[in-house]
């Protein structure tokens, strides 16, 4: 390819060359959003209508179920991303995740959660879940088991 360069400066020939197909090239990319942006729309019209749908016919309140909608997708972004993660990591994540006490999303979190849900229910102990996780945290961390009755104990 030929240099661009003209004496002091640059080819003008080349230099309107460039900037034309640029522009040309950004005009399509402009009409081709403009075009999915239309589509875009019908398709949002569509959702909005089967929201006022389910709000009209079965009394579902739209900004509830809007935000249903919003975690779904929050909720498979994150499986996406934890999925990503070659095994090694993966594992790393969910200890992490554990040791935050964010055990809700597992499988064994969902079994215990489920548990104790159960027992608060009074198919189990007859100890309020506020009592249970505190004396769990206490026992945890060391913050004052021995002052809950839980009849839970620090360990040594």
């Amino acid at each position: 390819m030929a240099a661009a360069q003209h004496g002091n400066g640059f080819d003008p020939k080349r230099t309107k060359e460039c900037v034309d197909r640029i522009e040309a090239l950004a005009a399509k990319k402009q009409s081709l959003h403009m075009t999915y942006m239309a589509e875009c729309a019908v398709i949002n019209e569509d959702i909005g209508d089967v929201y006022q749908e389910a709000k009209d016919a079965w009394h579902i309140p739209k900004k509830a179920l809007r935000t249903v909608i919003k975690a779904r997708a929050t909720e498979r972004k994150l499986l996406a991303m934890r999925e990503d993660l070659d095994l090694i990591d993966r594992e790393s994540f969910d200890q992490i995740r554990h040791s935050l006490g964010d055990l809700a999303d597992t499988p064994l979190g969902s079994a215990a959660l489920n548990g104790a849900e159960e027992a608060a229910e009074g198919k189990g102990s007859r100890q309020s879940r506020k009592q249970r996780d505190a004396a769990l945290d206490a026992v945890s961390t060391g913050n004052g088991a021995e002052k809950l009755p839980t009849g839970i104990s620090k360990l040594n």
